[in-house]
């Protein structure tokens, strides 16, 4: 009879050494996944799960991105008077649409991405429209116009 209780401890005792096992690796596995997770490595590309804000000088938030385990999935835009600019939703199938702002808050160029998945990020898709201080966009333009 002890033979058998002790067999029932250790069947016990595996089973919860496989399962904790198996929690411990999902965890490993998915921690990218977690919110709160977001960060830049060491070559500044991003990874985990959370929101980056980039500001003007002056303050006042510029860009929201949210991503989800390193993957931009939305970007909002803000004017320098902390208005709502633009929203822009990220998709692997259509990519998305990225707005680089002057610290006046006017556009300075418009860039269209696509998803490359070899780099599980969005790359650029074109041509970039650069706009000059006006406004308008210049479209023989090579670079930037400040």
């Amino acid at each position: 009879m002890s033979s058998l209780k002790s067999v029932r401890f250790t069947l016990k005792s595996l089973f919860i050494l496989v399962t904790l096992s198996a929690l411990g690796l999902a965890a490993y596995i998915y921690s990218d996944a977690i919110p709160g997770t977001y960060h830049k490595n060491e070559n500044g590309f991003p990874r985990g799960t959370g929101v980056a804000e980039y500001h003007y000088d002056n303050g006042a938030l510029m860009i929201r991105e949210c991503y989800f385990r390193g993957l931009i999935y939305r970007s909002t835009w803000f004017t320098p008077d902390g208005e709502e600019f633009a929203t822009e939703t990220y998709d692997k199938a259509t990519g998305g649409v990225g707005y680089y702002l002057r610290q006046d808050g006017t556009i300075r160029s418009i860039y269209t991405y696509e998803y490359m998945p070899d780099v599980n990020m969005y790359g650029n898709a074109g041509n970039p429209v650069y706009y000059d201080t006006s406004g308008t966009p210049v479209l023989d333009a090579s670079e930037p116009i400040d």
